[in-house]
Parts: structure tokens; sequence; C-alpha cells
């Protein structure tokens, strides 16, 4: 059989997409000044970031994929929609299911609450109301240390489908903006340019739940690269992947010729790289899929270093149980186990991890979270679980385990593409809802001083203060000490407030993050 080399360039780049987080092109330092991506330019810019000492040492987001319902989760305002108090809108938000068949109180009790109150004060939103914390979110209700560093965002934006949602959450960009670039990109990068010798792990990972309709539904723009250079792309790992994904990692597929594989392709690479020179200015013509795979050719080269950083025992989903249903395949668990280990590795730690969130039991609409119909079944079980799951991996005051995240060092995220309806969809669901809903930051620069409810949402569930998910995004890099404003990320435009970079920085570090110069 004849093997062209457009063949072999085009089989190499496809099989090691996922593994690029080798190679720094020559290309990639910021044009003034020659620093590195991600760098101040000034002074100012400087004063602008997150202090150094505020920094999270790593951050871990836990994205639930199909859209968190607020209603009864993180803000709960019972006297919106309350049959009895004379609401304009009776039977909305927190009242939607609270009688009938599969109502809330039922589930409540299935999922152990055990005759305990289901709403828990947390605090004012913006328009002074009281946001209570929901039912399903029990697990963080029990632990105070969380909840005093706890942010609440109220977010909005226009995107009804989830093939538009999950790139403007994931990214901060609509879909085809060719700037959509995950977070994981843009750590990866700024990290990546700063690394140390001999290290071999990936400053950003992606971590998704085979098994659901993620690329269906978009939500792999997490690990999208917009127009950073290839060295930009995270680590993609699908849990629940084939048993021999450690065999590839070795390239097994060699034997005994991997030197010789590598020594050829090497040569029909840099054979197609002089052909793009500029003859004016013999240098290498601007080639973004030459810079894909050169990228993944140097993190095939390390990838069998991995086998000693990967929890890939951690890739297999295990079995569990939720408000009294069972399953073989915990995503949701999966994914927590394999980004803690891989943000505490003891050598090697990470700095960025995302998991797309499969949830314990995928939910009527295919994602874990997309609750068409069965709203209460579905979230009372997914919710639950996740709660329940991420707590548990959490230190409480005096524990000091390693082996959990620490709120003093990581933050954690609790994002999602959007949320629900404030009313039914049919007789048991709720619809998708972009117009009003909340994103979660708990520890790290989240400290007490930053704890408590960014924004407002009205009763008829669109928000009336709120965040947009290019701010949340960029403050997410401000936070990390990224400079945000940059050709590949965000644009001073992408912001409400301010007029210059600096200006819009500073209203994100104090608006957004609630951090005072």
């Amino acid at each position: 059989m004849s093997f062209s080399r457009r063949r072999f360039l085009g089989t190499g780049s496809a099989a090691l997409a996922s593994l690029a987080w080798g190679c720094a092109p020559a290309d990639s330092a910021r044009s003034t000044g020659g620093l590195p991506w991600g760098a101040p330019l000034s002074a100012r810019e400087d004063e602008s970031l997150l202090a150094a000492a505020t920094r999270p040492d790593g951050i871990f987001e836990f994205y639930l994929f199909g859209g968190l319902n607020a209603w009864d989760t993180f803000y709960v305002v019972p006297e919106f929609g309350d049959p009895a108090g004379g609401s304009a809108r009776p039977n909305t938000m927190w009242w939607t299911y609270q009688t009938g068949p599969d109502s809330v109180p039922q589930h409540f009790n299935r999922c152990g609450g055990d005759g305990r109150e289901m709403l828990q004060p947390f605090g004012p939103d913006s328009a002074g109301r009281t946001v209570h914390l929901g039912p399903w979110v029990l697990a963080l209700r029990d632990r105070p240390d969380i909840l005093r560093r706890m942010r609440i965002f109220a977010m909005r934006h226009d995107q009804v489908p989830h093939q538009g949602g999950n790139p403007i959450s994931l990214g901060g960009h609509r879909l085809g903006n060719p700037r959509l670039a995950g977070t994981a990109a843009h750590v990866q990068r700024f990290h990546q340019e700063r690394r140390t010798p001999g290290r071999s792990a990936p400053f950003s990972s992606v971590l998704l739940p085979r098994g659901r309709d993620v690329p269906g539904n978009n939500a792999d723009a997490a690990a999208a690269i917009g127009l950073h250079t290839g060295d930009a792309r995270p680590l993609v790992l699908w849990l629940n992947s084939t048993p021999d994904f450690a065999e590839k990692l070795e390239r097994k597929g060699f034997r005994d010729h991997v030197d010789a594989a590598d020594a050829l392709v090497d040569a029909y690479t840099t054979d197609f790289a002089r052909r793009i020179v500029d003859p004016r200015t013999e240098a290498l013509t601007r080639a973004p899929v030459l810079d894909e795979y050169v990228g993944a050719r140097a993190g095939a080269r390390s990838a069998a270093e991995l086998l000693d950083i990967l929890p890939l025992d951690a890739m297999r989903a295990p079995s569990g149980t939720s408000c009294e249903a069972e399953t073989d395949n915990d995503l949701t668990s999966a994914g927590l186990e394999f980004g803690r280990r891989l943000l505490l590795h003891p050598e090697q730690p990470a700095k960025y991890v995302v998991s797309v969130d499969g949830g314990f039991l995928p939910a009527t609409g295919g994602a874990s979270y997309d609750t068409h119909s069965l709203h209460v079944v579905e979230s009372a079980r997914n919710v639950t679980h996740a709660m329940r799951a991420l707590a548990a991996r959490i230190n409480e005051p005096g524990e000091g385990d390693p082996d959990k995240f620490d709120l003093d060092r990581h933050t954690i995220l609790i994002t999602s593409e959007f949320g629900r309806t404030p009313y039914r969809e049919g007789d048991t669901g709720l619809d998708h809802w972009p117009g009003g809903y909340v994103q979660m930051a708990i520890g790290g620069w989240v400290g007490e001083d930053q704890a408590g409810v960014i924004g407002a949402i009205g009763e008829d569930g669109y928000a009336t203060d709120w965040i947009t998910p290019a701010e949340f995004r960029a403050a997410t890099l401000l936070s990390l000490g990224i400079w945000p404003f940059t050709p590949e990320a965000f644009a001073v435009g992408d912001v409400r407030e301010g007029d210059t970079e600096i200006e819009s920085a500073r209203w994100l570090r104090e608006h957004v993050l609630g951090v005072r110069a």
C-alpha cells in the first residue's frame, strides 16, 4: 500500500492534535518589547493585575454541561413567583415545581433532606433582595467555610441553543469569532512561554465526558485556541476513553522504530517549511496549520513521560449512587478526581483544569443538566451528587490534606452555558434560559471580603445587573496574573467599563473580582 507524504503528515497531525503542549514557535512573543505573551507592558498595567500574593496556585473549573437551573440551587428569591404572596407571575422560579408529582419537597427528602429546611439565606443581591441557596446544594450549605468564600455572579447573554451558549460561556466570544479561545488555551500559552526545563506536563487540561453529546453541542470549545499559536493547545482527555490509551502515549504502534519515524517526519516537516519561506525576508511565512503540526510533534516526543504524571487509573468512571439511583458510569466523580490529581500533582501541578461534567446520569436533553423533561428528578439527582462529590474534595478548616483542594491555594469555578426557564416547559421540564443565570467562584482570590452576590435577577428571570461571559473570562485571566487585553484574548470593547485597557482592567479587578487596589 502506498503511503504518500501528504497522507503521512495528515495522519500524524490528526492522531497527535491533542498533545500539543511542548512547542513555542519563534513568533510567540508579544510584539512590543519581546515580552512573553500575557505579560503587562508597563508598571501601570502590572499594578492593575491581581497582586501576586492573592493569585491562586491553580483553578479547577467544574462546567455543568447542559444548563444549571438557578431557581433551586444558587439563586432562590422565595417571594418571586409565590402564589400566596400576590406575585404577578405565580408558580414560577422557586415555586414552579413545589407541588404535584415529582415535586421539589418530595425529592429533597429522597436526596437526604431528612426534614431540613429547603432554603438557606446567603446574602443580598445588588437590588437588595436576599438570595437563598436551594435544596440541591445542601452539601455546600453544610460547609460554612465554603460559603464564606463563595462569590455568586448573575450572568446574561443571548445565545439560546447549546451550540451558541457553550462557546460564549467557555471563551467569552460568539461562535465564529476568530478570537474564540478557551481559558485553557490562554493559561497554557502564558505558562508555556515561561516554563522551566524538564517539565513534561501540560499547564492546562480539558476533561471531556465520552458518551455525552459534547462535540454536537460545542462544549469542546473549552479546548479552542482561536488565534493562539499551536503551543497554546491544552491537553484534551476523554474520560472513559479506550483502554489502550497508555499504549498510544508510548507509541507502541511504531514498535522499535520510534526514533526512525521521528527522523522521517522531521525531514518531511523541514522540507515543507523550506517551501514557505518569504524570499524577501528569509522568514517563515505565517502558517497556522504548520504551527499546529509542529506543536503536536513536540508534544508527541514527550508523550510517554505523561504516563508518570497522568492519573490514568482515574480515567475510568466509577460506579455510584445518588438520590436512590445507581450508575456504573459516574462521569462527575471521574472528572473531579482526574482534575484534582492534575492540579495537586506534587512535582508538576497543572495551573488550570476544566472538567466538562458528564453528570451522574444523562438528562433527557442528552447533556447532564439539560432538563427538558423530568427537571426535578434529574436536577435533584445530578446537582446533589455533583455538590457532594465536590465538597468531599475540599479541605475543611484545619484538615490540611495535601490530596484535597485548599481554598487558600485554589479557586474553584462552577459554571454552565446558561440557566433554565423560570416557568415550565411541558408538564415536568424547563427550557434553556441565557437571560438570567449564575456562575460561582470559590476560594483562591475569593476571600470573605469578596464573598456574596454580584448583580441581580428580576422576577421575570432576566438579569437586571449582570456580568457578561467575556467579562467573567477576562477577569479570570486577571486573577491569575495574565494581562487579558491581547489580540488573541479580549479587547477594551469586550468590557462595558473603561476607555483604556488599564481602566477596563481596574474595573474587572474591582467590580468582577471584588478586589480593591
